[in-house]
């Protein structure tokens, strides 16, 4: 989208500018990259439990490619996009450039991020390359 601008549910001009972050893959930049996010979905006119359901995804999802993305020590990049359409939609990609890792067949108290997302997004996609992970999501407009 070209940063247009549409009204809201209630009236209100709302920007629709994508988002379009990068940060490192380093646990303690996870808080930072989180308060981005609710800027952005603040300023497109999210509110409410869409844009609790919108953290909730993104989190999960940088956290996992942190977490597993990087896990020979070395963090990478990662990166999150966000736009919102004129529907209201939003769609969403989370990417980090690390190497993929099996879930183990009993991940005890872990390893429930994906089936979060899957039970949070309207669609939800996971692309496994030789160069990153990438998991690619669709939140409903409310």
């Amino acid at each position: 989208m070209n940063g247009s601008r549409h009204e809201g549910a209630d009236g209100a001009r709302t920007n629709t500018v994508p988002l379009t972050l990068r940060f490192s893959g380093l646990a303690g930049e996870l808080a930072g990259m989180r308060k981005v996010v609710r800027d952005w979905a603040a300023a497109v006119g999210l509110s409410g439990e869409l844009l609790e359901d919108l953290q909730l995804v993104v989190g999960e999802a940088a956290a996992n490619a942190v977490e597993h993305g990087y896990r020979r020590g070395e963090p990478g990049s990662v990166d999150v996009w966000l736009e919102r359409d004129e529907a209201g939609t939003v769609h969403g990609r989370v990417r980090d450039y690390g190497t993929w890792r099996q879930q183990p067949e009993d991940p005890g108290d872990r390893g429930r991020g994906l089936a979060l997302i899957r039970a949070l997004a309207a669609q939800m996609s996971l692309h496994r390359r030789s160069d990153g992970t990438e998991v690619a999501f669709t939140m409903p407009a409310m």
